[in-house]
């Protein structure tokens, strides 16, 4: 009877080894050629920055009263900056204002420089000439 036993015991369990599932969880892999990105080119922008600011001796006054000394400044002709060197001038004149911010546009043409904008001395007082790209 023992070995009626063991028969028994190894059928129940190949029977139950047989019912029982398995899972098998399938990834399907499909190759993709390497498409390799291309950083955009950046675009390279010159700005022509003017010199230092040159130390200048201011002369003594004229003799007469009511004259103002306006200060040295750099100004753009001919493609390059040029000092304009400080003078007497009759009236009151305000001192040179700060330097506007300017937003830069993008260049118009690829080795375009962009000049900044400066204030120029006109008439009697001073005069904000836009930066500009050449």
């Amino acid at each position: 009877m023992n070995t009626l036993l063991k028969i028994a015991t190894v059928s129940a369990l190949a029977t139950l080894a047989a019912c029982s599932t398995r899972t098998v969880t399938r990834e399907v892999v499909r190759e993709q050629p390497i498409v390799q990105q291309v950083a955009p080119e950046r675009e390279r922008v010159v700005v022509v920055q003017q010199p230092a600011v040159q130390t200048e001796t201011v002369p003594p006054a004229p003799a007469a009263t009511g004259y103002s000394w306006v200060a040295g400044y750099y100004e753009w002709r001919d493609n390059t900056w040029v000092w304009r060197p400080g003078q007497w001038v009759v009236g009151t004149v305000r001192p040179v204002p700060p330097a506007i911010q300017e937003t830069v546009s993008s260049p118009p043409t690829t080795g375009s420089r962009w000049v900044p904008g400066y204030w120029q001395f006109a008439g009697n007082d001073w005069v904000w000439v836009r930066g500009r790209w050449l």
